[in-house]
């Protein structure tokens, strides 16, 4: 590649090096240039759809533009790993960005408008941003302003409720993005990254919701007068957001300074205190953080486990009174939904002080009434984004009363019974109803059917970790309920299949809950692990 010098010239007529040149070319490599003069080096590929709505097919422009950056002699890298050489990059990839510059490419780019050397305000003008400004200066100018930003905020919102992910057009994610373009001043901004980012942490994409959370870094460091109040919610929020994940990456302890972190910090603290959202958040997480310490570290004395325990406990309890001072109803669900599954694993494993004549039955239909209250407020007021977690959570928690062993046969499997349909549905009245007879449920095994069914029909789309656990349940319940017939060897081989995209931890938890199934089980997960 050359190293001379690109003159590009904006007007009166677009051209480099004296040429003509194709516009949606050169706004892509001004587009990515200008990045690189900001805050923000890379150039996400949603900026390209949303500049060019009417152009339906966005990796054409991309790969007309890269053919025409030949042509210039200019590299333009692609993806979040900037360190590989252009020219070893996958170009299967490209159109999905982000698009960056490399300091030497940049240096050699000179633009001019007129003649006269381009400024970077110039530049933004020529390429249609909408640059976030300072406060109207009076009521009507603010609500005369385009709303826009708020269709798409709200779409994204309502896409987020209702658990649909994705990253084309219709994403959560893209919606939040462009919003975030049509901002008309800093709030806007940093509430569109801001929600962005806990969207993408909700699907699972833990790296693309870090990138979210580094591109708010600016804001919050630099917030004026007049957002001061908002900007140290939107700090709290992030700080929560950041422990949370580390503690989807990284572990319970890293999480644990993060979220101690926070509560050190003045500021935030008093939002913490005053605000019971973001009240909720933080207790919820940090019950969740104890909550691993009882169960995960298993090397420490019993008292710190115990202890931990408690203030998972009463944590939760806390987030609970929280999710309803702040009216959110979504937030009831999540907590109410970890109440039931907390309480009754550490009360399985000794971690709970409980009088001494309380029976097992007793913890085990409290926590299903918890898990109950939970699905019944998701199908009351529609919330909880097409999650089946709660139904993995009954069923697990349903049969763990069950003796467990190694290898057992069907009638030793049988002799210990998991508590029935009709057993939780008189237990956990008036919020029986989402696993009663009246939606045909006659044993649990019908209640699995239909869960998958949604799934394999494309009615709803379960996360890899959610289908996998699913599906560890349907091969004890059809065992259990039906035999050794087809249905659990299929959810068998079904499962095997899957563990291949879990991490190692995950599928030992797996691989070791099988062995407590009887042999023949296992030799049909076996032999589907090893098929290629």
């Amino acid at each position: 590649m050359s190293a001379s010098t690109l003159n590009i010239e904006l007007t009166p007529a677009l051209r480099i090096n004296g040429k003509p040149a194709r516009y949606q070319s050169l706004w892509l490599l001004l587009r990515v240039y200008y990045a690189g003069h900001t805050d923000h080096p890379d150039l996400p590929a949603y900026e390209i759809r949303s500049r060019f709505p009417g152009k339906t097919n966005g990796r054409m422009i991309i790969s007309r533009a890269f053919e025409d950056f030949r042509d210039w002699g200019v590299d333009v890298g692609w993806g979040w790993d900037r360190s590989i050489p252009t020219g070893l990059l996958n170009t299967r990839n490209r159109s999905r960005g982000p698009f960056w510059l490399d300091k030497k490419s940049t240096r050699r780019i000179k633009i001019t408008a007129g003649g006269k050397k381009a400024s970077l305000d110039s530049l933004a003008r020529f390429l249609g941003i909408n640059k976030p400004g300072q406060q109207p200066s009076s009521p009507l100018a603010y609500a005369m302003q385009d709303v826009g930003y708020w269709n798409n905020l709200t779409q994204a919102m309502r896409l987020a409720k209702d658990g649909f992910t994705g990253t084309n057009a219709s994403g959560v994610a893209e919606h939040f993005q462009t919003a975030r373009l049509a901002a008309h001043d800093r709030f806007q901004s940093a509430l569109a990254i801001l929600k962005e980012s806990l969207a993408l942490r909700k699907q699972g994409q833990i790296q693309r919701s870090w990138e979210a959370l580094d591109s708010l870094s600016p804001f919050l460091a630099n917030d004026t007068e007049d957002d001061h109040e908002s900007m140290a919610a939107f700090a709290a929020m992030a700080g929560i957001a950041r422990a949370w994940n580390l503690y989807m990456t990284e572990g319970t302890r890293a999480a644990h300074v993060e979220i101690n972190r926070l509560h050190a910090d003045g500021r935030s603290r008093l939002v913490v205190r005053y605000n019971p959202r973001v009240r909720f958040e933080y207790l919820n997480l940090k019950a969740l953080i104890f909550r691993a310490i009882a169960l995960e570290v298993v090397d420490a004395p019993m008292a710190e486990r115990r202890h931990a325990a408690g203030q998972s406990i009463t944590h939760f309890s806390r987030a609970l009174r929280a999710a309803y001072e702040a009216d959110s109803i979504e937030a009831a669900q999540d907590v109410a939904a970890n109440i039931g599954l907390s309480l009754w694993l550490l009360w399985k494993n000794a971690l709970l002080d409980a009088p001494s004549d309380t029976a097992e039955t007793t913890v085990q239909m409290q926590s299903l009434r918890w898990i109950c209250l939970s699905e019944w407020i998701c199908d009351r007021f529609g919330v909880g984004g097409g999650s089946i977690w709660n139904t993995i959570f009954l069923l697990r928690i349903v049969r763990g009363a069950c003796s467990v062993r190694q290898s057992p046969t069907l009638e030793q499997l049988r002799r210990s019974p998991p508590l029935s349909v009709a057993q939780v549905v008189a237990g956990t009245k008036p919020f029986h109803a989402a696993f009663s007879a009246a939606k045909g449920y006659t044993d649990w095994s019908s209640v699995i059917r239909f869960t998958l069914e949604e799934h394999d029909s494309g009615l709803l789309r379960y996360e890899t970790l959610q289908l996998a656990n699913l599906l560890l349940e349907a091969i004890w319940f059809y065992t259990f309920e039906n035999g050794l017939g087809q249905p659990a060897m299929t959810a068998s081989e079904r499962l095997a299949v899957l563990l291949q995209d879990l991490s190692t931890p995950k599928r030992r938890f797996f691989r070791d809950s099988i062995r407590t199934l009887p042999d023949i089980v296992q030799s049909v997960f076996e032999e589907a692990l090893q098929d290629p």
